[in-house]
């Protein structure tokens, strides 16, 4: 025999508390009748014993008021704990908009019947605006519930939301398998560099999901690493997701209903792959990959590369060379002072930000030549003297 949890026996006390005192006010109600009635019970059995009858018929009241209460009371208890199970499994956002949809529209009923109940004869408006203001609240509590999603949305909540009227718009992005298995795409969500709602189709969930089922033990941790993205993407909130169940009819590829779904909805596509991202293109959908953003954030030079530039001017330091690249950042050369006016390669050794930007730092390469052109990535050039030949 399994032993009963401390919650559940805690559960059951309460509601036998519940019961009892449920049993106990129907009782003393159906007693208090049953008191009441005695005399004109009396009267109409003629018995002429007006005591005897109101005696008979107060006990026959808490008889049945006991029995009575017991099985309503169990009835109210059954249909709590259904109502507890069923709002357990109601997400937290559907509850905050029903309570919102019902309030705002039980104030607009009372604000309409305010009215009417300054007229006379108030034995008739009175219930009347009562059963109005009854069903004004029902049906803002089942529009709250129908379109919670909307409403959140429209006030600005952000993180996952299920709405009914899909997001259309330049605003609207849609999500596919390989953005959210990348794993950048929280961090340049985070860093505000993508606004409006981003929407992931549920197919994309799907594939995702069996890619996390494969043995292939490489796509298995990229597909989790996605479900994980998504996850901190709506517990983030630093964006709205939305998570849609639109499909698209008589196609069963992944991408060609992602292309499908964002000329629909007139949406953007964020992607990495970039044979989807070529065909959303010619399809006329506005493609934002994130390879692309990520090469257009990339610095130009960065430590260990190899440049080719004019030394301009001398350095601060002895035997410190200044030249420049094309975008106007300044590098500092070693052993390159004695170079003035001339070219020289050098490897870049480290790089210094500051609010003014930025400054390389670089070794002068020894015995300059053309034997490692491939590794040059920038070359200064210079107008007046033509630039290096």
């Amino acid at each position: 025999m399994s032993e009963q949890r401390p919650d559940e026996a805690s559960g059951n006390r309460g509601a036998t508390v519940v019961l009892e005192l449920f049993r106990l006010g129907i009782v003393s109600a159906v007693t208090a009748a049953g008191y009441a009635a005695g005399p004109a019970v009396d009267e109409l059995l003629g018995r002429g014993d007006p005591d005897a009858t109101q005696l008979l018929s107060t006990v026959l009241g808490a008889l049945v008021g006991y029995v009575l209460g017991g099985l309503v009371g169990r009835k109210a208890i059954a249909g709590v704990d259904a109502a507890q199970s069923r709002l357990a499994r109601v997400d937290a956002a559907v509850l905050i908009s029903t309570v919102v949809g019902a309030t705002l529209m039980g104030l607009l009923a009372m604000l309409l019947l305010w009215p009417v109940l300054i007229l006379p004869a108030k034995q008739f408006t009175v219930p009347v605006a009562m059963v109005i203001l009854l069903l004004a609240t029902y049906a803002g509590a089942r529009l709250g519930a129908t379109r919670g999603g909307d409403l959140l949305r429209f006030v600005g909540a952000r993180g996952r939301l299920e709405v009914s009227s899909p997001s259309k718009g330049a605003g609207v992005k849609l999500v596919d398998t390989s953005a959210l298995m990348d794993g950048r795409l929280v961090d340049v969500a985070r860093a505000g560099f993508v606004d409006g709602t981003l929407v992931v189709p549920a197919f994309v969930l799907e594939e995702m999901q069996a890619l996390a089922d494969v043995e292939h033990p490489r796509r298995r941790a990229a597909a989790r690493r996605g479900l994980d993205s998504l996850s901190a993407l709506q517990d983030e909130g630093s964006v709205v997701v939305e998570v849609t169940q639109d499909d698209v009819p008589g196609v069963t590829e992944v991408d060609a209903k992602l292309v499908r779904l964002c000329r629909d909805r007139g949406a953007a596509l964020i992607t990495v792959d970039a044979n989807l991202g070529r065909v959303a293109e010619i399809s006329g959908v506005r493609v934002l990959n994130l390879h692309e953003l990520a090469d257009s954030l990339r610095p130009p030079v960065i430590p260990g590369d190899r440049v080719r530039l004019r030394i301009v001017k001398e350095g601060r330091e002895p035997q410190q060379g200044v030249g420049y690249l094309p975008d106007g950042t300044m590098v500092v050369v070693e052993r390159a002072a004695e170079q003035l006016d001339e070219w020289v390669t050098a490897d870049v050794t480290s790089i210094m930000q500051s609010r003014q930007g930025r400054m390389l730092f670089a070794a002068r390469v020894e015995g300059d030549d053309d034997a490692d052109a491939s590794r040059i990535r920038l070359v200064q050039g210079d107008n007046s003297t033509g630039g290096p030949g």
